[in-house]
């Protein structure tokens, strides 16, 4: 009989390191999920400011970026051509 072994990795919210849940260092329950951390000076940053961490992550592409700039330098205002 062949078993297999599920490698569950995870992603510590504050630095991005990725870790395994049964060595993690540290861990607290938000919103009813369990956080994993790989020390626990990255637990207490997150208990500090959940709201900073919490939540997916989303990659801005250099485009989204580059709006993002703009908006902030027109005041959400649409460029005038004259």
């Amino acid at each position: 009989m062949t078993t297999q072994t599920q490698l569950t990795t995870i992603i510590d919210p504050v630095c991005g390191m990725s870790l395994d849940p049964a060595t993690a260092a540290a861990k607290t329950c938000h919103n009813g999920v369990e956080v994993y951390f790989c020390a626990q000076r990255c637990k207490q940053a997150f208990d500090t400011h959940p709201q900073k961490y919490a939540g997916t992550k989303k990659k801005k592409g250099l485009w989204k970026r580059y709006l993002d700039r703009l908006n902030k330098a027109t005041g959400g205002r649409p460029p005038a051509c004259h």
